[in-house]
């Protein structure tokens, strides 16, 4: 059991640190600490190797300060107009989504990010062209959806995204405020792990990870926990970009 856990150990670091290094001599990113920090893997390491289901770690990858202060808040203030403008100047969030997963929140979808103001369209496409699809060759993309979560009340019932509508990637962007997602295996629950996703950071959900684990963001307060530390849960928008389903396979990760 423990050779078992110490190449799953490995394989995982080994995996990541590949990806990292190669994506820092692509794109120059400085990254000044592990990613290792923002995972733990506790209950994975602690149930026994002839019941954990075959995946793959390495398919969720995290990318932590992947945008700046400035660009975070640049990409916060417009999301919250464009909020704004879907849904008038009162702040209402809504109880519950129409399938019961999503709960004291505001969502809406991005075909355009400003009522007809060119250059900050343009400013915002410059952007995520440059931290976010550029990570991919010659994929197709369904709109950018914006979801906001109110603080210490919003959050996620476990779920897997549309697995019809949508291809085998999804991509996040964390702004505002820290939060936990949990990942939990479809076919055994114990089979889980949590993520700090810090704002300004970038996941990847694919292959593996995206079909067989549902992710949550835990509602209740008392249960956003990380390494037994209670996070705080803040007002928080995520940025979700997801491949349309005839689109090309994550392999086109160029840093793959």
């Amino acid at each position: 059991m423990k050779s078992i856990l110490n190449h799953f150990r490995s394989t995982f670091f080994i995996n990541r640190n590949s990806i990292f290094q190669s994506l820092i001599f692509r794109h120059n990113f400085s990254l000044s600490t592990s990613p290792s920090q923002y995972f733990d893997l506790t209950h994975i390491q602690s149930i026994s190797s002839n019941v954990i289901p075959k995946f793959s770690i390495s398919d969720f990858i995290l990318f932590p300060n992947h945008f700046t202060l400035q660009e975070q808040t640049f990409l916060t203030t417009h999301s919250l107009k464009k909020l704004k403008r879907v849904f008038g100047k009162k702040t209402i969030y809504q109880p519950s989504h129409f399938d019961h997963v999503i709960y004291n929140y505001r969502e809406c979808q991005v075909t355009n990010w400003t009522s007809g103001d060119n250059e900050i369209e343009q400013e915002i496409n410059n952007l995520l062209v440059n931290k976010v699809y550029n990570l991919f060759t010659k994929t197709n993309w369904l709109p950018i959806h914006i979801l906001e979560l109110a603080e210490s009340i919003g959050g996620i019932k476990p779920h897997v995204d549309n697995t019809e509508y949508s291809g085998n990637i999804v991509v996040g962007i964390c702004l505002i405020s820290p939060t936990v997602m949990i990942l939990r295996h479809i076919n055994n629950p114990e089979c889980k792990f949590s993520v700090l996703l810090e704002p300004g950071c970038l996941y990847i959900q694919r292959d593996t990870i995206r079909y067989n684990f549902t992710h949550e963001i835990p509602i209740d307060s008392e249960q956003h926990k990380f390494k037994d530390n209670l996070i705080p849960k803040g007002h928080r928008i995520s940025l979700i970009f997801r491949v349309w389903v005839n689109g090309l396979y994550s392999k086109d990760l160029l840093f793959l």
